[in-house]
C-alpha cells in the first residue's frame, strides 16, 4: 500500500515538472526570436527576414 502512494506521488509531481518544462521551453524560445541577432559579440538587427541566415549591409 505504501508504494503505491509514493508512486502517485511521483507520478503528481513528474507531471508538474514536465507541464513546468513544456512552458519554459515556450518561453524561452519566444523571447529568443527578437529579430537582433549576435554574432562573436556584435549586436545587429537582420535586415533580411526571410532568409535562414542574417545578412548585413556594410
Amino acid at each position: 500500500m505504501n508504494t503505491i502512494i509514493m508512486a502517485r506521488r511521483f507520478g503528481i509531481i513528474m507531471l508538474f515538472a514536465a507541464i513546468f518544462a513544456i512552458t519554459f521551453s515556450v518561453a524561452v524560445e519566444h523571447t529568443g526570436r527578437s529579430g537582433a541577432q549576435s554574432h562573436f559579440g556584435a549586436s545587429f538587427t537582420c535586415l533580411q527576414t526571410g532568409s535562414p541566415y542574417c545578412t548585413t549591409v556594410q
